[in-house]
């Protein structure tokens, strides 16, 4: 491997947008060539096994121009993003009616 080559994601932990609106996450093992990373997704029950995954697929992007890869110093952080995604919405009501005079 060249030693030129930088390597800012190891160890960092990831949240990854699937298409139907869910998420995995996980974290960025080590680098294995240039642009290409072992990744490890969090399994339920069991441990995954280490994934290959390039630069050019964590940079994908939705239809609509949202990054699918979001990428975190720690876990701490990362699980605090995942909290904010789970909590419910906070309904409001709206009312339609003018009230009377």
């Amino acid at each position: 491997m060249n030693d030129k080559v930088i390597d800012t994601l190891t160890g960092r932990y990831f949240t990854l947008d699937d298409p139907d609106g869910s998420y995995g996450c996980g974290q960025v093992i080590r680098l294995a060539t240039e642009g290409v990373y072992f990744v490890r997704f969090e399994g339920n029950e069991v441990t995954l096994p280490l994934e290959l995954v390039s630069i050019a697929e964590m940079l994908e992007t939705t239809d609509e121009e949202y990054r699918r890869w979001r990428f975190f110093d720690t876990l701490e952080e990362r699980d605090k993003w995942i909290e904010w995604l789970d909590a419910p919405s906070k309904l409001r009501v709206i009312s339609l009616v003018k009230p009377p005079k």
